[in-house]
């Protein structure tokens, strides 16, 4: 958080502060793009930005400026949350400085052209004016002109559908050609780890910088700083013959400031120990444990997370394995940026999700429980949604979340594959999988909730991990004839997504000397919260989804379940 003592001079409002090394290098050079790659705890949005942005907002009054993100959801829940705040510790206050999705009041000034809706919009009191754009429906921001783009999580934005929106950063030079922040750009991010699918563009614009200019910046940031002391000094002693020779010298390294950050790029990476000073040794030490070696690493130390492809267990997963326009972005416009936002399966695109057809899932039980849900459609099998629990919940919590989300489902039938533990107890009823199913098949009052849920792993043998590798290198390599073609929401199944591009694989050798191939589950001993994201939990999910009867045979790979009812197995 930034401290301000003001001294008002015929110069300037000269701020004396107390922020962190990132926030001061950021204020000082101050450049027309910015791009950091910033560890958590640094301030990024709440401190960074939100101050940037009201210096941006200041020298460019009446202009219009886009805020993307990757979707709709993660932009009225997350960021621009996290932005207002920071305006608000800032002293901002709405419906005075700025006013949401709706028409500002009359003492507000108006931008320098009328705008065409208020939805997921902000209207600064200064006429300024921010819109907001979601990278689900790039084609909304790219019919209009604006000065100047934010973005935070730049890990999560994809370039090619993020360049969609630059010829948008166009228009109005007379307006605000003036400003150094003019079709300039605010980029952050930790670091991204591009086995979960992040997008590592940001690294590529270190190349856009030029150390030299950045330099001379800072240089002459340095020189109007000191200036800017001496100011404050004479000031609170009350020294007045100095007055002249200071606003002249002050003048002289603005100017020079100003003239030196004109299409200037900075791109900064830094790790949370920049912030070491407020966050203290025992902020690291807890979150050390709390995340683990490798996510510390990537979230807080700043270093790339990566995996060669021969370490892979799922060797054939690529790109085309994935989807990102699986969200129908009209759900949200009902929605405004203030509102809780309850996620649900009308938010999908019925380009992969049938609502009136049956859905199946894949479980792993544990003090993790994970579930994969998606449904068969065609020649595709796709993976819609995922869910977990995380102890002390349990069956019933996971069930109410699914239950929950496919509210509106049509069809609802459910056919459940799952981890052959979850059969433990079954002549008793008292095992997790009837637990799961009874979660979702009745409300907590007792009532039927309308869904019905076929168990299909009752008579299962063990499916080994061998067997797991074999079947998922021929159906994610689409090359045998009748296995389905694999689709997987990376939004909506983000934990999903990670886990499969995580996962390793280790040979063991018994004692005749038989080599076999495994999974390496040692990240399932990482701490509870770290595990949806950086385990193999949820691949075990997927792998009960996908290790079913009819895969097996097409793929031609053995595995017994015996005693199954045939007119399930075909599922």
């Amino acid at each position: 958080m930034t401290k301000r003592i003001r001294v008002k001079t015929d110069a300037e409002n000269v701020d004396n502060r107390f922020v962190s090394k990132a926030k001061m290098l950021v204020d000082l050079i101050d450049p027309k793009d910015f791009y950091g790659v910033l560890g958590r705890a640094t301030g990024k949005t709440a401190d960074i930005v939100a101050e940037r942005s009201q210096r941006i907002i200041y020298d460019m009054p009446r202009s219009y400026q886009m805020f993307v993100s990757d979707t709709y959801m993660n932009a009225l829940t997350n960021v621009l949350p996290a932005l207002i705040e920071g305006w608000q510790r800032k002293g901002w206050r709405e419906g005075i400085h700025f006013v949401t999705d709706k028409r500002p009041p009359s003492h507000f000034k108006l931008p320098y052209k009328p705008p065409l809706h208020y939805k997921h919009t902000i209207s600064l009191y200064n006429g300024t004016f921010f819109n907001l754009g979601s990278l689900d429906q790039p084609s909304g921001l790219a019919g209009s002109s604006y000065q100047h783009r934010y973005g935070d999580e730049a890990r999560l934005l994809k370039k090619k559908k993020l360049d969609r929106s630059t010829p948008a950063l166009r228009g109005e030079f007379v307006n605000f050609g003036h400003s150094v922040y003019y079709m300039g750009n605010t980029f952050t991010t930790d670091m991204p780890n591009i086995l979960t699918s992040d997008d590592d563009w940001i690294l590529q614009m270190e190349k856009e910088m030029d150390p030299e200019q950045i330099e001379l910046a800072l240089y002459a940031a340095v020189e109007l700083n000191n200036v800017k002391r001496e100011i404050m000094a004479n000031a609170q002693i009350g020294n007045l013959s100095e007055k002249d020779r200071l606003d002249k010298s002050y003048r002289k390294w603005y100017e020079l400031w100003i003239r030196i950050r004109k299409d200037s790029t900075f791109f900064y990476a830094a790790s949370s120990l920049v912030n070491l000073d407020i966050l203290t040794d025992g902020y690291f030490k807890q979150t050390l444990k709390a995340l683990g070696p490798e996510e510390f690493r990537s979230a807080i130390l700043s270093f790339k997370i990566n995996v060669s492809k021969g370490e892979k267990f799922y060797s054939h997963l690529g790109d085309h394995h994935f989807f990102e326009d699986g969200t129908d972005v009209s759900y949200f416009e009902k929605f405004s940026i203030f509102d809780t936002i309850k996620d649900s399966c009308k938010s999908m695109s019925k380009r992969y999700y049938d609502i009136d057809s049956p859905l199946e899932c894949g479980v792993d039980f544990g003090d993790m429980s994970s579930m994969v849900s998606g449904q068969r459609r065609g020649n595709y099998l796709y993976a819609l949604k995922e869910f977990y629990t995380l102890h002390p919940e349990d069956e019933m919590t996971l069930g109410a979340k699914f239950r929950e989300f496919y509210q509106d489902h049509k069809y609802k039938v459910l056919y459940m594959y799952y981890d052959r533990a979850g059969n433990q107890n079954a002549k008793m009823k008292t095992d997790k999988a009837n637990y799961l199913k009874n979660a979702i098949e009745y409300l907590p009052d007792g009532s039927s909730s309308g869904w019905i849920v076929h168990l299909m792993n009752e008579f299962q043998g063990n499916i080994y991990q061998e067997e797991e590798f074999n079947l998922a290198k021929q159906l994610m390599g689409e090359s045998v004839p009748g296995l389905p073609k694999l689709r997987i929401d990376k939004l909506k199944c983000k934990c999903l997504t990670s886990s499969l591009k995580l996962t390793k694989i280790i040979l063991k050798t018994d004692k005749m000397g038989t080599r076999t191939i495994h999974k390496d589950k040692s990240s399932e001993k990482l701490p509870l919260q770290s595990r949806p994201m950086f385990s193999t939990n949820f691949s075990d999910a997927f792998k009960y989804w996908i290790c079913r009867p009819d895969f097996f045979d097409v793929a031609n790979i053995h595995n017994v379940y015996s005693g199954m009812d045939p007119s399930v197995i075909g599922r």
